[in-house]
């Protein structure tokens, strides 16, 4: 037990570290700034933006995008930000900032285009949970929902040992990827992910995200915000929309159902909301195509 206490707080200062060492681009941590910033304006908000070109044209490829499916062609950065809003600019921002940031020289051992389509999914499926309970700020959840897993990238990444201890552990024992991360490590991804999250100084509620997507426990501040995110996880995964890591069901589809209630006060049958997600994903590759800075391709070889 003490040898488990240790290697908790060796990870965590590791984790620390590596957020230290792979920061977030500048321009992502000042609109991250700006934004919180009641006194910023909309047009100091472009300003810091459209420095950057690639960035910038990015953003507006996304903001013309499936899935806001606006009626009319957003063609300037001040449009979009009049059109979508400081915060949906500030979440664009951070998610191209953080994918940005792991594909760059990734040399880990899993599929990265499956691990995002899943954290794709799970952003647009945050967004629409959200919304049906009348979230105030729904569009909020949709960057949660995409670094939910960020976590199992830094274990992935720099610490590969760990990771394949964990999966051979998964696999030998047949149990979920979760449980087995406790059994050997005696944390998760998610704890790891949330460490590197405050490291980068992302607001509480994202932090909170991270680290309870998996089991939000009853008292959270930002409890819809949570909820939402780790339904839409869930569901995610029923309809076999995960993240390739080839992971058991943590959950049956009963206990997802039981569960719902956790966000709705009277919820539908899980069907209604898988059905859902699956009208939902029809937007994905676009959407993905974009956040990873590539063409969209003929056929999508994505599964």
């Amino acid at each position: 037990m003490r040898q488990r206490e240790i290697s908790l707080i060796d990870i965590r200062n590791r984790v620390q570290s590596i957020s230290r060492l792979t920061t977030l681009p500048q321009i992502a941590t000042r609109v991250l700034e700006l934004v919180e910033n009641p006194r910023t304006s909309a047009s100091r908000l472009g300003e810091v933006i459209s420095a950057d070109q690639v960035l910038t044209a990015r953003i507006l490829k996304l903001a013309n995008s499936a899935f806001y499916g606006f009626p009319r062609r957003i063609s300037t950065l001040n449009l979009a930000i009049v059109v979508l809003g400081f915060n949906a600019l500030r979440d664009l921002v951070l998610s191209i900032s953080v994918i940005d940031q792991f594909n760059r020289n990734f040399n880990g051992d899993i599929n990265l285009e499956k691990f995002w389509r899943h954290a794709v999914v799970v952003a647009m499926g945050s967004r629409m949970l959200s919304r049906m309970v009348r979230y105030s700020v729904a569009g909020e959840v949709f960057v949660g929902g995409l670094l939910h897993d960020i976590g199992y990238l830094v274990l992935v990444q720099h610490f590969p040992s760990l990771f394949e201890r964990v999966m051979k552990y998964a696999r030998e024992k047949q149990v979920p990827f979760l449980q087995a991360e406790y059994s050997v490590l005696g944390f998760s991804h998610a704890e790891v992910g949330s460490w590197l999250a405050e490291g980068w100084n992302l607001p509480e509620k994202l932090v909170q995200a991270i680290r309870f997507h998996h089991q939000p426990p009853e008292t959270l501040k930002y409890r819809e915000f949570v909820w939402s995110i780790h339904l839409a996880d869930l569901i995610s995964h029923s309809i076999d929309e995960g993240g390739g890591l080839n992971q058991l069901p943590e959950f049956s589809d009963v206990d997802i159902e039981e569960r719902l209630k956790g966000l709705f006060k009277q919820p539908q049958p899980l069907e209604y909301y898988q059905d859902a997600f699956r009208r939902e994903n029809e937007k994905v590759d676009d959407f993905l195509a974009t956040l990873l800075n590539r063409k969209v391709k003929e056929e999508s070889t994505v599964t």
